[in-house]
C-alpha cells in the first residue's frame, strides 16, 4: 500500500474515533440528563413556588447531602463552614464533647466515647443510640452530620437525647464541649502523670496495655510501653480494645507489626477491585510471647484490624465478643475551589484471611464481618459498666490509694493505688495466658 494511502487510511480512522467519542459523549450526557431531570425540575418548582425567597447555596448543599445519605452512614458533605473543624477532628485537635460514631441497625450509635473526655464525664456510654441533638432528631441522620452537630466552641453546651442499651431508659445529656484527650495507651495502675503500672499478675509475668484509641501519636506510646515491659521480663502480654472506636489506619498496621515478621496484615479493596496491601517487615518485630486481645462491642475500626489480623496469623487469642463491624476506607475529596469536600467510602478493608470487617446488608446474617473471638465471654450489663467507671477512677486519680471494694461480677488486681477491675473477659484472658505459660517454657520481651 502507497504512503499516500495510508495517510488517507489514517485520517479516516482519526474521524471515524472521534465520532464514535462524539456519540458515546452524546449518549452519557443523555443519561446524565435523564438520571438528574426530576432534580432539575424539582429546583424551578422551588424556585417558582416557594414562599421565600431561595439561596442558591441551600438547595445545593441540601442535594449534595441527600445524595451522600443514600450511599452509606459514613459518607457525607462537608461544607465551608465546616471544613476547618473536620480537619482539626482529622489529626485528633478539636473542640467537642468526644464520642466515635457508627450506625447500627439503621440507629445513630456511640462506638463508644473517648476516654476522660466531657462525654464520659456527662454519663455516655458505649452502644448509646442517639435520638436527638439539641431536639434534632437523628432519623436518617449520617455520621458526618452528628458529627457536624457535636462540633462547636469551646465551653458551649450541645444536648444530647439518648436511649440506654442496657435497661432502655431515655436520658437528656447536657454536654459542655471541650478539649479532648489524646493519650490513648493505658497500663492496669496510674503511678503519676503519663506514667503506668503494665504487669496484671507480677507473679506469672504477664504484662497489660490498655489502648483506647488510634491516634498519630498512638505507636509512640505504645512502644514506650513495650520498652517498659520488655525491660520487666514480662513472659505474657494482654492488649486490651475494649471501647476502641479505631482511628489511624497507618497506627493499627504499626502495631501489628510489632508482633508479625512476615505476611500480609491487611488489604482493602475497591468496587472495581483495586488493592492496597499492608504486609508485615521484620525490622522492629518483637520476639514471640504468649498473647492475648481484648475486645467486644465497642471495638471498631482500627481495633478490628489489630485483632483479627493477630488473629489471622495465628499470634493472639481473641478473648470477649464480637467487634463493632466498621471498616471502611474513606477519602476526603474537596470540591471545586475548595470552598466544600465530601467524605466518600471507596473500599473496604480485608483480613489476612479475606474476611470483610465491615458488616454490610448483604454479610450480615452471616458470621463473615467483624472479628469473632476465639474464646467467646459474654458480660452482664452491670459489669461492663463497672469497667468503665473503674477506668475513670484509675485514669483520673494517679496518687489516690485503692479503697474501692470489688464490683460484682469481678475483683481489684493488687496493689497500692486505683486499679483496673479484672472483670469476667480480662479474668478468662489472664487464665488463658497461665495455662500456656505453664504449658510451655517461658518466652520473655526481655532484650537478649
Amino acid at each position: 500500500m502507497s504512503k499516500r494511502n495510508l495517510v488517507w487510511l489514517g485520517v479516516i480512522a482519526a474521524i471515524a474515533l472521534g465520532f464514535y467519542r462524539l456519540v458515546l459523549l452524546a449518549s452519557q450526557q443523555d443519561s446524565v440528563y435523564r438520571t438528574y431531570a426530576p432534580l432539575v425540575e424539582a429546583d424551578a418548582l422551588i424556585r417558582q413556588k416557594f414562599v421565600e425567597p431561595i439561596e442558591d447555596d441551600r438547595l445545593v448543599e441540601g442535594a449534595i447531602r441527600g445524595m451522600m445519605l443514600k450511599l452509606d452512614p459514613y459518607s457525607g458533605y462537608i461544607g465551608p463552614e465546616e471544613l476547618t473543624t473536620f480537619w482539626r477532628r482529622a489529626s485528633g485537635k478539636y473542640i467537642g464533647i468526644g464520642v466515635h460514631l457508627g450506625v447500627r441497625d439503621g440507629q445513630l450509635t456511640v462506638i463508644a466515647p473517648i476516654e476522660q473526655s466531657p462525654a464520659v464525664s456527662a454519663g455516655v456510654q458505649a452502644g448509646d443510640v442517639i435520638l436527638a441533638i439539641d431536639e434534632v432528631s437523628s432519623e436518617g441522620m449520617g455520621v458526618a452530620d452528628a458529627d457536624h452537630l457535636l462540633s462547636g466552641d469551646p465551653g458551649s453546651d450541645v444536648t444530647l437525647t439518648v436511649r440506654h442499651p442496657r435497661d432502655g431508659q431515655v436520658e437528656s445529656l447536657r454536654i459542655t464541649r471541650g478539649p479532648i484527650n489524646l493519650w490513648s495507651v493505658k497500663g492496669c495502675r496510674q503511678v503519676g502523670p503519663r506514667q503506668w503500672d503494665y504487669l496484671i499478675d507480677p507473679e506469672a509475668g504477664i504484662a497489660y496495655i490498655r489502648v483506647s484509641n488510634f491516634r498519630d501519636n498512638t505507636m509512640t506510646e505504645f512502644d514506650r510501653a513495650l520498652e517498659q515491659v520488655r525491660s520487666l521480663g514480662a513472659a505474657g502480654l494482654i492488649v486490651d480494645l475494649r471501647f476502641n472506636p479505631g482511628g489511624s489506619l497507618k497506627a493499627a498496621v504499626a502495631m501489628v507489626d510489632r508482633f508479625v515478621e512476615s505476611g500480609l496484615i491487611l488489604s482493602t479493596v475497591t468496587r472495581h477491585k483495586a488493592k492496597d496491601i499492608y504486609k508485615a517487615k521484620p525490622e522492629g518485630t518483637i520476639p514471640p510471647l504468649p498473647m492475648a486481645v481484648l475486645i467486644n462491642e465497642g471495638s471498631a475500626s482500627a481495633s478490628e484490624i489489630v485483632a483479627g489480623s493477630l488473629q489471622d496469623h495465628g499470634r493472639a487469642v481473641i478473648v470477649g465478643t464480637r467487634s463493632f463491624g466498621k471498616g471502611v476506607v474513606q477519602n476526603v475529596l474537596e470540591l471545586t475551589e475548595h470552598r466544600a469536600a465530601i467524605s466518600l467510602t471507596v473500599a473496604h478493608y480485608r483480613l489476612p484471611n479475606g474476611r470483610v470487617i465491615h458488616k454490610t446488608p448483604r454479610n450480615s446474617p452471616t458470621d463473615e464481618w467483624g472479628v469473632l473471638p476465639d474464646l467467646v465471654v459474654e458480660i452482664p450489663p452491670e459489669q461492663e459498666l463497672a469497667i468503665q467507671e473503674r477506668r475513670r477512677q484509675v485514669d483520673r486519680a494517679p496518687s489516690v490509694p485503692a479503697t474501692a471494694p470489688a464490683d460484682e461480677g469481678g475483683e481489684t488486681s493488687s496493689g497500692g493505688g486505683p486499679e483496673i477491675l479484672i472483670d469476667d473477659q480480662l479474668a478468662a484472658a489472664l487464665s488463658e495466658l497461665r495455662a500456656r505459660l505453664e504449658a510451655s517454657a517461658p518466652s520473655t520481651l526481655r532484650d537478649e
